[in-house]
């Protein structure tokens, strides 16, 4: 699983970015085997000048399914950061949940009966 953090507006400080990293191992680790790549996109999209418009954007590749994509803005980089990740952990989860099929099929025994 390879990660790769943009910031498009420097937000994020050494400290920030190694935040985001370990949110995101910690929500997808499970899932190891299955993701492919992760994108993390960090921008503040007014500028200096304030309010709820720093945005994270994660994309998610997965193995032999859709990407899988989750998005927020708070004016606090740092929940948003936190946010996103606790939400793609469990996306990546239903996204993964859909893509299995199980063939069941009745023991010998009960055709008989």
């Amino acid at each position: 699983m390879t990660i790769s953090i943009t910031d498009r507006s420097d937000l994020l400080t050494p400290i920030l970015r190694d935040l985001a990293e370990r949110r995101l191992l910690f929500a997808l680790s499970r899932f190891d085997s299955r993701v492919e790549h992760v994108e993390m996109v960090v921008e503040d999209e007014n500028g200096p000048r304030g309010g709820i418009d720093k945005s994270c954007r994660v994309t998610v590749g997965l193995h032999r399914s859709a990407d899988v994509v989750i998005s927020d803005k708070d004016s606090d980089i740092s929940k948003c950061i936190s946010r996103v990740a606790e939400r793609l952990g469990r996306a990546v989860s239903r996204a993964i949940a859909r893509t299995q099929h199980f063939e069941r099929e009745r023991p010998a025994f009960f055709e008989n009966s």
